[in-house]
């Protein structure tokens, strides 16, 4: 070929890319125009297709990423709004208001210090928005800066004093702050500045009903509605302090009007109120023309399926709800109430399931984490279910359920003090409670502050002496004081009121075990055992108590009957991975799962065991193709999707297929630091550091204690440009752990940052 030919070659495929190029530019043009066009129509699953075109053809497209968030947002989908935001916000530096969306977004998923620093972005930019500044107060109060926060709110207002919104965000924080005084002053001012506002009024009701002034409330909520009687915020809030108050009768009329002039959602409201006061009836009437009407509403089905179980009739109601699910699989109230009743009917890893997708479907849902938590727990995955609790009690501060929760959660983990501490801060939510004030009792106990426990044990068996929880603890409290004879007598009177009390025979084989009775022991648990063979809870008694024993082949059959109905019960796979390492039968394990997975193609349970045992024996490419058998099985599986995404980001390939299996971890797991962790790792590897830095992050507040997380976190800083924060970060590895595996690199990086 002449020199000639190989230009002339050269120039023609020059021109073949700028055609290819003008090409691509036209397209995802065309297909941002014909998105903006649905979502003027409101049409978003057509809106978010176009979009999604635009960025296939362009990833670094930060327009058509922002309206692809904006889309999702309307179509309900926040995960996917949030995710795509920051990463419109990445691509975008200098478009304030991608900051600020950004940066709204951080700020409701309770990431107050990336908050900060994305509206600190947009501030630089814009000085004086009045969001952006209200945003960083709200930042600043979230890492317990309330000065900083009260004087960025200061300044919104010196900006622009006519903004009521402003005075009534500087008397929430003046209000945090412990001021009452700058607070109530503040709140006044909100109505002084503008009378005929109705949400400085209610705020200004709210703040008197909260300081113990609910006769000034109650005229601040009534003065709100002479303003405007039909508003919806203001006859909500009447209602929510009637019914708070003990007068739930006052509250029935505005919640009528607040049902004639609302529409769905505050119908739904007022047909939850007559079922909470018992009146199915008026329920009913509410509901029923709400399922007649061309538009079928969802919510109001979902009702009508409740009062159907309720009343027995279960085949129906299950019917109706899978209805609903039919027509809306990501439809949160539906899974929720499905998980509910399978949990009741002992499917504890359908409910689980569930409960998984209803949490991802409505991540800021106080309710939909906190079932969540107890379908984690109730499979015996404490980690997952305490980050699940914590979500609940950050999205709703005054939860005391799952601060009950957490309390007993944190005990698990030998914790006591801090159990004792949730306990507390549950009583003082709810005062009245019977379960934190046995919860207190227990963290105490186990705290070894006997005396003080003894007091709060004997005043709940005087209210409570047929209730079986309350035998138990005071069975607990006859064992810590060395009385055998008592502590069995209360555990068998505990069982005596209640059956099924696992919390009781689990008392009485402690007791048999320490005595040596060791048949005794077995004894108890088989005989419970054959009249309910798959209880998980029970599964996991006695193959403790086989284990204890040393009798590994029992302990490694129950195992495996728990996993075989409760596929995601993780303390059943940790236990099982002990009783095989104890005998020193990997092999024979492996073995064993494939012929079981041979003999069943949708077996995948037997897959997932087979695939983490061979990671664990280093053999990577076998490993990689079992997950990706699991998936082919149950395509939402954690366990399968986390640790193939993280092998794959790992060996660097397969990096798109990465991506969307560590997003499938994070869907079905919103607040595992071990899934934010890959999902980090995975950007990290695509090259995409300023979004490894934000999921990394997630994951280092999650779980403070793991070096790996802040080496992979520190990596990301360095590639972004962070090098403070990159040094903090390696800082941190060696002090968890001197002689972590990449201990040698990070010392090298360490000398050349401070070099």
């Amino acid at each position: 070929m002449t020199m000639r030919q190989i230009v002339r070659g050269s120039v023609a495929a020059l021109a073949l890319f700028a055609v290819a190029c003008s090409s691509s530019e036209t397209e995802k043009q065309r297909a941002l125009e014909n998105g903006n066009r649905y979502l003027d129509e409101k049409k978003y699953a057509e809106a978010i297709v176009e979009y999604q075109n635009a960025v296939r053809i362009d990833p670094r497209f930060g327009e058509a990423r922002k309206k692809l968030a904006d889309a999702y947002g309307y179509a309900g989908n926040h995960m996917a709004a949030y995710a795509e935001q920051i990463r419109a916000a990445d691509l975008l530096p200098d478009d304030v208001d991608a900051q600020i969306k950004a940066s709204m977004y951080l700020l409701l998923g309770g990431q107050y210090d990336d908050a900060k620093a994305r509206v600190q972005q947009a501030l630089a930019l814009d000085p004086k928005n009045i969001q952006g500044l209200l945003i960083l107060g709200n930042a600043l109060a979230g890492v317990g800066d309330l000065g900083g926060a009260i004087a960025q709110i200061e300044q919104a207002i010196t900006i622009d004093p006519t903004k009521a919104g402003s005075y009534a965000s500087l008397g929430e924080f003046k209000l945090g702050a412990g001021d009452r005084s700058m607070a109530r002053a503040a709140y006044e001012k909100a109505v002084t500045v503008d009378p005929k506002s109705v949400p400085a009024r209610v705020a200004l009701a709210t703040f008197q009903w909260g300081i113990g002034s609910p006769a000034a409330a109650e005229q601040s909520f009534k003065a709100a509605l002479q303003i405007d009687p039909q508003n919806q915020l203001a006859n909500r809030a009447l209602a929510s302090y009637y019914v708070s108050t003990g007068r739930p009768q006052d509250a029935e009329p505005l919640l009528r009007i607040v049902a004639e002039a609302g529409g769905e959602t505050e119908k739904l409201m007022l047909a939850d109120y007559y079922v909470a006061h018992d009146r199915p009836g008026d329920a009913r009437d509410v509901l029923d023309p709400m399922v007649r009407n061309e538009r079928v509403s969802s919510g109001a089905e979902v009702r009508l399926a409740q009062l159907a179980y309720f009343e027995k009739r279960t085949t129906d109601a299950h019917a109706a709800v899978d209805r609903v699910l039919t027509r809306e699989p990501r439809n949160a109230s539906a899974l929720m109430t499905k998980a509910r009743w399978l949990n009741s009917e002992g499917k504890i890893a359908e409910a689980l399931r569930l409960s998984t997708e209803a949490a991802a479907a409505d991540p800021l849902s106080a309710p939909a984490q906190y079932l969540l938590g107890a379908m984690r727990a109730a499979s015996g995955q404490y980690s997952g279910a305490a980050e699940a609790f914590t979500e609940a009690l950050r999205l709703n501060p005054r939860a005391a359920a799952a601060q009950v929760q957490l309390s007993r959660l944190t005990l698990l983990r030998g914790d006591p003090a801090g159990a004792v501490q949730y306990a507390q801060e549950a009583l003082n939510s709810a005062p009245d409670s019977p379960v934190a004030r046995m919860t207190l009792a227990h963290g105490l106990l186990v705290q070894g502050q006997t005396v003080r426990a003894e007091a709060e044990i004997a005043a709940l068996v005087k209210e409570y002496p047929d209730v079986a929880l309350v035998r138990v603890l005071n069975g607990t409290l006859k064992g810590a004081k060395k009385d055998v004879a008592g502590a069995r007598g209360e555990y068998e009177r505990a069982l005596q009121l209640d059956a099924n009390s696992v919390d009781a025979l689990t008392g009485l084989v402690v007791l048999d075990l320490n005595q040596g009775n060791v048949a005794a022991a077995r004894a108890r648990v088989e005989t419970r055992l054959r009249a309910q063979p798959d209880r998980t809870d029970l599964l996991m008694l006695a193959a403790r108590v086989y284990f204890d024993t040393r009798d590994m082949a029992k302990a490694e059959g129950v195992l495996r009957h728990l996993i075989q109905i409760d596929s995601a019960n993780m303390s059943g796979y940790a236990m099982l991975g002990q009783v095989y390492l104890a005998q020193r039968k990997l092999d024979e394990a492996k073995a064993e799962f494939d012929k079981r997975a041979a003999s069943n193609p949708k077996d995948a349970p037997s897959r997932l065991i087979v695939a983490m045992i061979l990671e664990v024996q280093g053999k990577v490419p076998e490993a990689k193709q079992k997950y990706e058998e699991v998936l082919t099985i149950e395509p939402r599986s954690l366990l399968a999707a986390n640790n193939l995404a993280y092998l794959y980001a790992q060996a660097s390939e397969n990096l798109d297929r990465a991506l969307a299996l560590a997003q499938t971890a994070v869907e079905v797991a919103p607040n595992s630091p071990e899934a934010r962790d890959t999902l980090g790792w995975v950007y990290y590897q695509q090259g995409l550091a300023g979004l490894a830095v934000v999921t990394l992050k997630e994951a280092v507040a999650r779980n403070a204690s793991s070096p790996s997380y802040h080496y992979h976190l520190g990596l990301a800083y360095l590639k972004n440009g962070n090098r403070a924060e990159a040094r903090a970060s390696f800082e941190q590895v060696l002090r968890l752990n001197p002689a972590f595996p990449a201990a040698a690199d990070v010392r090298r990086t360490l000398a050349t940052l401070e070099g």
